[in-house]
């Protein structure tokens, strides 16, 4: 049965190297030929964008986000735990949102036409996601938290501007696994507490993140389960030799490595001196500690 209604429009015209404009632009056409009112609530940065979603959501019977992990992630945060479907058009480089929930990517375009149908026909699929409370406040994910030096590689890419693309992403971690070797960390799975000297503690809901690395190939999110990836202490030598097996996703049967599963977990640095700040969605969150606890079902996404 097929539905016309309201639709929340989010899109980053830049994303992509352009790939936003175009999918953005097909998307707006598409939904209105087909019947239904879209209201654009993009706006000139991506802290308005996020508030704006949030607080205009129930306004609409669907919430479309064309663009990259971040605007995605504003999208995570808008509709998460509310029922309104969410249309993801992947336009950016990374995309790893939309590749860790099995959307087609690389044509925006096309994407867009297919998130159009979706809504019209009123077809979606729930997917978990996360929520997190940190020392700034509260909010959800859908994909990977980082927290470790791989939080520390996020935050080394967001200010470089260059290279575009992935490619930041890999610089940044040849420059963090260069000089950091581990850091201590209380790690609490379910109420059962583990001191670590950990390299990073990836907290997944899907199974990539910084552009397709394979951090937790296993991870499905509709199991209502976490897969915590803890990576030990390294040397640097070894830590930059585990880099490109996590991108293939085959660094899980090397010794240094273990996969937990969770509903709960909470991270807690015990270094007063180096405290990561943690990322999620390739977001930065407040300061540590965290808590994530995964919700099940708690994101309609239109497929």
């Amino acid at each position: 049965m097929s539905s016309r209604g309201r639709v929340g429009l989010l899109v980053n015209p830049t994303a992509g190297r352009g790939d936003g404009r175009a999918a953005g632009t097909r998307v707006l056409q598409t939904l209105r030929s087909l019947g239904h009112e879209v209201t654009d609530l993009s706006g000139p940065d991506l802290q308005h964008v996020s508030r704006t979603a949030r607080e205009r959501t129930t306004e609409f019977e669907a919430l479309v986000v064309v663009g990259g992990d971040g605007l995605v992630h504003a999208g995570v945060e808008a509709v998460a735990g509310t029922g309104t479907p969410l249309g993801i058009v992947p336009a950016g480089t990374g995309n790893d949102i939309a590749r860790g929930l099995d959307l087609t990517l690389g044509d925006p375009v096309a994407a867009a036409e297919s998130v159009a149908r979706a809504l019209h026909a009123g077809t979606h699929r729930r997917v978990d996601a996360v929520r997190v409370e940190h020392a700034g406040g509260t909010g959800w994910f859908a994909s990977i938290l980082a927290a470790g030096v791989d939080a520390l590689i996020n935050e080394r890419a967001n200010v470089w501007r260059w290279p575009k693309g992935p490619a930041r992403y890999t610089l940044a971690a040849l420059r963090e696994l260069a000089v950091v070797r581990g850091l201590p960390v209380r790690v609490t799975l379910d109420g059962v507490a583990h001191e670590l000297d950990s390299l990073l503690v990836a907290v997944a809901n899907t199974r990539c993140y910084g552009g397709g690395i394979l951090m937790a190939p296993d991870a499905d999110p509709t199991d209502g389960l976490l897969d915590v990836v803890v990576v030990d202490r390294l040397s640097p030598v070894a830590a930059l030799q585990l880099f490109p097996r996590a991108r293939k996703g085959r660094h899980l049967g090397l010794p240094e490595v273990r996969v937990h599963r969770a509903r709960r977990v909470v991270l807690e640095p015990l270094d007063e001196v180096v405290r990561p700040r943690p990322y999620a969605d390739g977001e930065p969150l407040g300061a540590a500690p965290v808590t994530c606890e995964v919700v099940p079902g708690a994101l309609t996404v239109l497929a």
